[in-house]
């Protein structure tokens, strides 16, 4: 369970970004954040991976308040969390392979596992004949099949994604959202954000619409799926 208790965010430059926003989201959900830019949805996700910290309120996963962590322990929290960012983030200069089993080398698993691991991840995402490949070999489709292997290889129980689609075509687009709904069954939390709410609605269970910080609107939709996952 995620639950976002009156979160209210002012950057340092006086720019309010979200407004006494109270949210519950159980394990297992599959939710699109929603609305235009500005709207708060990239903000909402980088409290979650405490890339930023709220500036009033408080966040809980689980029973576990994240508001207030050392360095320490979110790198630690982090280990449960993956993270696609709009950009990729991929190392341009190092393979396919490389990049995505740079999380499993920062916690120290053996030579074997890592390989064992990364293949098995870039097979589920269609890339295991492109793992010597360098993201600069690769379409902007395939770096975002990478951005999410990397992001899932370490069995996170949270998966974020921010603006995942942007950039691609319908019928990729459509792609990367199937493969959310995919990791979606497997019992991962999904969270995406996303300007497209028309594509997200053919695929997630609930859609939050932000405006200028403020939850406009909490949708449940009707093809939603029993969960799989209690927190």
């Amino acid at each position: 369970m995620i639950q976002l208790c009156n979160i209210g965010k002012v950057y340092a430059n006086g720019a309010p970004a979200l407004h006494d926003v109270s949210l519950k989201i159980p394990a297992g959900d599959f939710v699109c954040l929603t609305g235009a830019s500005g709207a708060g949805k990239s903000t909402l996700l980088r409290l979650l991976y405490c890339a930023e910290r709220p500036s009033r309120g408080q966040i809980l996963l689980g029973e576990r308040n994240i508001t207030r962590l050392r360095p320490r322990q979110i790198a630690l929290l982090r280990r449960q969390i993956g993270f696609v960012f709009q950009d990729f983030k991929l190392l341009l200069k190092r393979s396919v392979f490389e990049n995505v089993a740079l999380p499993l080398q920062v916690q120290g698993l053996d030579r074997q596992t890592i390989h064992s691991r990364v293949y098995k991840m870039l097979q589920y995402v269609g890339l295991e004949y492109k793992l010597q490949r360098t993201p600069l070999e690769l379409s902007g489709g395939e770096q975002q099949r990478v951005a999410i292997a990397r992001a899932m290889i370490g069995q996170p129980r949270l998966l974020l994604a921010d603006e995942p689609t942007g950039n691609l075509d319908n019928e990729l687009a459509g792609e990367i959202m199937e493969m959310f709904e995919r990791i979606n069954l497997l019992g991962t939390t999904v969270l995406i954000a996303s300007h497209d709410r028309e594509l997200a609605q053919r695929f997630v269970r609930r859609t939050i619409v932000l405006k200028d910080g403020h939850i406009l609107s909490d949708q449940r939709l009707a093809q939603a799926r029993p969960q799989n996952r209690e927190d």
